[in-house]
């Protein structure tokens, strides 16, 4: 019996003509829940699977992706912004739930700073980092 290969950078989908089409982890975008199907939404092309997001989600590294409502999966390399309970990724606008906020801003290098925009000096009336 021979041992199965492990490709880290990838996985293979079966697309409806049974054929196993190779899909790059960077290209992933994110993954939605549609009903009784599940969409892999890539950089230029939608796969539709047969499964549900948990049995997805398990087969994702945790590292890379990381679920942000009962409805997506998404590859945190792609997130361009996070505002309040909203993150985008592309064009696209997807809600975070209320329980995976938390645990998506743990996992999102942050870079903290001390500046908020509002701190004004009492001396000079302009704006300061502190």
């Amino acid at each position: 019996m021979s041992t199965p290969v492990l490709i880290s950078d990838c996985v293979f989908v079966v697309t409806a003509n049974q054929c196993y089409e190779k899909i790059a982890k960077n290209d992933i975008l994110y993954v939605q829940a549609e009903g009784a199907w599940v969409d892999i939404i890539t950089v230029d092309k939608t796969f539709r699977l047969s499964t549900n997001l948990g049995a997805v989600e398990l087969q994702l590294d945790a590292a890379q992706f990381t679920r942000v409502s009962r409805k997506h999966i998404v590859n945190i390399h792609h997130i361009g912004a996070v505002q309040g309970n909203d993150l985008r990724i592309m064009n696209e606008v997807l809600t975070i739930g209320r329980q995976y906020r938390d645990a998506l801003m743990r996992q999102l290098p942050i870079l903290w700073t001390n500046y908020r925009a509002d701190k004004t000096s009492k001396k000079t009336g302009s704006s300061v980092a502190e």
